[in-house]
């Protein structure tokens, strides 16, 4: 049930009437979230924010802390918790540091972005998580919870996506094939609840250890 930035464009396959895999979320943005009476200018400032915070907060986290969150944070493969697509790729440098062992401080970070070519393209979401409103607190006690709340928003996002894909279908299709999306879909809200509570499980026992 990830739905990323990437997921608001117009489906050429959907326009000329072939719907898309149940599994393959193809939204325009007059789509989602919207029609389902959902403030979506607020729901993206919300989630952006928080994503921001949490990125500020794993750069000056421990680096025992900052590498477990990571990799609780990562995987399985093609799921990716991050609304905003240049938070996605902040997030791939700060791992990048972290995998060789350093620690993943503001300074290594744009270093490693500026490297790969990505630091024009993300430098004002990077400016804007190195000098936030209000700094993170010392320890990295706060990081567990900040990474769980990104889940929750992926979470939220994807379930109004996957309603509104329900409401798509509903327009779509024959009666009688129906069924055989409604049990699809169900089947996708399943894993991605499953995977949703692994990790927040993941992450309360990370924060009862450093609390």
């Amino acid at each position: 049930m990830t739905i990323t930035a990437s997921d608001m464009v117009t489906d050429p396959a959907a326009t000329a009437g072939e719907m898309p895999a149940d599994d393959e979320v193809v939204l325009t943005v007059d789509q989602f979230p919207s029609h389902l009476g959902a403030d979506v200018t607020t729901e993206d400032a919300i989630t952006t924010n928080v994503e921001a915070a949490f990125l500020t907060a794993l750069m000056w986290a421990p680096k025992e802390v900052a590498q477990q969150v990571r990799q609780i944070m990562t995987g399985p493969d093609r799921w990716n918790p991050f609304w905003s697509p240049a938070h996605v790729e902040i997030f791939d440098a700060v791992s990048s540091v972290l995998d060789e062992g350093g620690l993943a401080t503001p300074v290594l970070v744009q270093a490693r972005l500026y490297e790969t070519g990505l630091l024009a393209r993300v430098e004002q979401h990077l400016l804007a998580i190195l000098s936030p409103a209000q700094g993170p607190l010392i320890g990295g006690v706060e990081l567990p919870h900040l990474a769980a709340k990104v889940i929750d928003q992926w979470y939220r996002c994807g379930y109004a996506g996957l309603l509104a894909r329900m409401s798509q279908i509903r327009e779509t299709v024959s009666v009688e094939e129906l069924a055989g999306h409604w049990e699809s879909l169900t089947g996708h809200q399943q894993r991605a609840e499953e995977l949703w509570l692994t990790k927040r499980d993941q992450l309360a026992r990370l924060h009862q250890g450093i609390a």
